[in-house]
């Protein structure tokens, strides 16, 4: 039986260990993490506006759109 050896790229590995870093960090909470990183691009002088999506509720709002 042939064995397909692991592939492994480390541009891949970082990114599952950043996303891993940041749901530690934000115990899974993902409205948490995307309060934090909308702050952080304000922080930055990113202009970050509004979803043309309805908003129906607070909690089913999509996150705001950052413009670069």
């Amino acid at each position: 039986m042939n064995k397909t050896p692991v592939w492994h790229d480390p541009i891949v590995a970082e990114i599952h260990a950043t996303r891993e870093r940041l749901a530690s960090q934000f115990q899974n909470d993902l409205a948490a993490y995307s309060k934090s990183a909308e702050a952080h691009c304000r922080a930055l002088g990113f202009q970050v506006t509004e979803s043309r999506r309805s908003r129906h509720d607070a909690d089913d709002a999509v996150a705001p759109a950052v413009h670069v």
